[in-house]
Parts: C-alpha cells; sequence; structure tokens
C-alpha cells in the first residue's frame, strides 16, 4: 500500500514496504525448501539498494547463498557468502546459518580454494 519501503527515523531495522515483503516471501520459499522459488523471487529483488542490515538484506542474500548450495551452483554460492563478508564483517562470522551454507559448499566440492578456507576460517567452521 505504501509503495515504497519506509523506514522510521529511530529504527532502521523496522524497514517495511513492497521490497520488503519481496525478501519475506522469499524467506518464506527458503523456510519451506523451494530454493528454485528463492532464485527467481530474488532475481527480482533490488538488494543493492537496501542497507547491509540483518534482518532483511543480509538475512536474504543468505538465503540466496542457500539456495544455490541446495542446487548445485556452488561458486554462486560462495559469491553471496563473500558479498556479505564484504559488507558485514562483523555480522557473518556469528551467523549459524552461514556456516551451514558453507558446510554445503565444502561437501559438494571436491576442492577448496585458499579463498573458501579463509572464509571457513572467518565464519568459525573446523575443516
Amino acid at each position: 500500500m505504501l509503495g515504497r519501503e519506509h523506514t522510521p527515523e529511530n529504527d532502521f531495522l523496522m524497514t517495511f514496504g513492497p521490497t520488503t515483503v519481496k525478501l519475506k516471501t522469499a524467506e518464506n520459499a527458503s523456510v519451506t525448501n523451494r530454493p528454485d522459488v528463492v532464485l527467481r523471487l530474488a532475481q527480482k529483488i533490488p538488494v543493492s539498494t537496501l542497507r547491509a542490515t540483518s534482518n532483511n538484506r543480509n538475512r536474504h542474500l543468505l538465503d540466496v547463498a542457500d539456495a544455490y548450495a541446495k542446487t548445485g551452483e556452488y561458486a554462486e554460492a560462495f559469491d553471496k557468502l563473500s558479498e556479505i563478508r564484504a559488507s558485514s564483517p562483523e555480522w557473518i562470522p556469528n551467523q549459524t546459518y552461514a556456516r551451514t551454507v558453507m558446510r554445503r559448499i565444502i561437501e559438494g566440492r571436491r576442492t577448496l580454494t585458499s579463498e573458501m578456507r579463509d572464509m571457513a576460517t572467518a565464519i568459525h567452521l573446523d575443516l
């Protein structure tokens, strides 16, 4: 109904609007184990215009990374984790979900790159 994202002045985490609805729709697809739907919806979500917040953008990018990993697109999954780490290096090490996604990547690959080993260390995942 707003037609745009709205963020109260005193709480940037309370953003709501059409993009937030799309993010939550993709999150629902992730929770119901529909990675194909997550990836399809993600193509229509302008995450580059969102602030790197834990409740919206970062969580959505973890959903996208997980969807890529579940569909065997490990390079894309790792790229999303790297994108989160670059924008929120203090946040990602505390995310169990990030470790879960990284485990999927590791289990699906024959070898790990030095960047992947570095990511595992950064998010406190034992290899």
